[in-house]
């Protein structure tokens, strides 16, 4: 780490000042991935500021997604984010968007239920009330890094088998497609910020409280028949969303 010297006289906040330093020697490869930083402690005596200000600036890297930090063992610059596609020109699950991009997507069964279609799924949908949902939750990886959360409902009336179906790396887009002949023409996807719970944390392997993406779909088939309300919890230190917008041939 090349030397560096807070500008005190500067209206630019001593946090700002470190952050950009530290973007500058990451950008340039001075600090490459999986290098350790000079503990929080020393690096604030050295620059001349509150051990507050230095936190505060690695911190808000960390929830950038250039640092880790790992209790106990320090702090880390991060991998490069890796990009998770959408076309709009197509609705694609999580595994046909990340095979399009060369990333084969691991999957887990952590839960596999039946269950009562809760309130908003029945309104969502168009469920009849009292009618039941294949819950199928999985935990989702790529290159041996955990990436989401993933809980999918089903009809069970539409799709019983999906309840025993072994789903351990398998699109289940894919097995709706090739054997009930169906997949999703119509979808409305929602994506917003938060906080990882203790659970979910260790799931995804990062610090409770850690920043994650909350994402929702509910989708229909060309009859408007329902077909999924899925959500998943997105690491958003190593992934960021891409959208890509394609007007379709005329």
């Amino acid at each position: 780490m090349n030397h560096f010297i807070i500008d005190k006289t500067s209206p630019i906040p001593y946090y700002y000042q470190i952050e950009e330093w530290l973007r500058g020697l990451i950008a340039s490869g001075q600090l490459k991935p999986g290098d350790m930083l000079t503990d929080e402690i020393t690096l604030a005596g050295q620059l001349g500021v509150s051990r507050m200000t230095m936190r505060h600036a690695l911190n808000h890297l960390a929830n950038e997604g250039l640092l880790t930090r790992q209790r106990g063992r320090g702090t880390f610059v991060a991998p490069p984010r890796s990009q998770v596609p959408f076309v709009r020109d197509q609705i694609r699950s999580m595994t046909e968007e990340m095979a399009a991009e060369g990333h084969a997507l691991r999957s887990r069964v952590l839960a596999q239920a039946l269950l009562p279609a809760s309130a908003e799924m029945v309104r969502e949908l168009g469920l009849p009330v009292g009618d039941q949902v294949i819950l199928i939750r999985r935990l989702r990886s790529t290159e041996g890094v955990p990436l989401a959360i993933e809980n999918a409902h089903h009809p069970y009336r539409r799709f019983p088998e999906l309840l025993t179906r072994d789903l351990t790396d398998r699109s289940i887009y894919e097995i709706l497609e090739q054997e009930y002949n169906t997949r999703p023409t119509e979808a409305a996807d929602t994506i917003v910020a938060g906080t990882a719970t203790r659970e979910e944390a260790a799931l995804l392997e990062i610090e409770e409280g850690a920043p994650v993406m909350r994402y929702k779909r509910i989708s229909r088939d060309a009859n408007g028949g329902p077909l999924e309300y899925t959500t998943a919890i997105i690491r958003a230190d190593r992934y960021q969303f891409v959208i890509r917008y394609r007007k379709p041939m005329e």
